[in-house]
């Protein structure tokens, strides 16, 4: 396997990752906020369910979309996966922002930053490695 079609590959995985986090958050909002310590049993927050159901809209939409052009228009996916891997990378430097700042990183911002910024890094990897681009059977380079 070319390390393009490894890039196009590991982008694929990561979107669905990302799409899979999407969908968790919009049929369980209350349990993942809880784990980003946002809401809990004793003090659900209907609004706050809101919010991240639409984050997880966004998720779904975004990663889904940008793993559809992947593999069907690799360089406009491509490019689509980069501005995703911006949005990963800020939210993974905003978390170490915080970090410092507020003293307390704690063992789940600890782990989102990496998280964060592993999903970054793979969706960046097919703007950085074009390949070949096949377009209605007829190869265009």
């Amino acid at each position: 396997m070319s390390s393009y079609a490894l890039s196009l590959f590991l982008a694929v995985l990561a979107c669905v990752i990302g799409g899979t986090l999407g969908g968790m958050i919009l049929a369980r909002p209350q349990t993942m906020l809880g784990l980003a310590g946002l809401a809990d049993d004793d003090t659900p927050k209907p609004p706050l369910f809101a919010e991240g159901r639409a984050m997880g809209g966004v998720l779904i939409a975004s990663h889904g979309l940008a793993a559809l052009y992947l593999g069907y228009q690799p360089r406009i996916g491509a490019a689509m996966a980069m501005a995703l891997a911006v949005a990963w990378l800020g939210a993974a430097a905003g978390r170490a922002i915080s970090a410092t700042l507020d003293g307390d990183a704690g063992r789940f911002n600890a782990g989102s930053i990496l998280f964060n910024a592993l999903i970054g890094i793979t969706l960046s990897l097919p703007f950085f490695n074009v390949g070949r681009v096949f377009v209605r059977g007829m190869g265009l380079a």
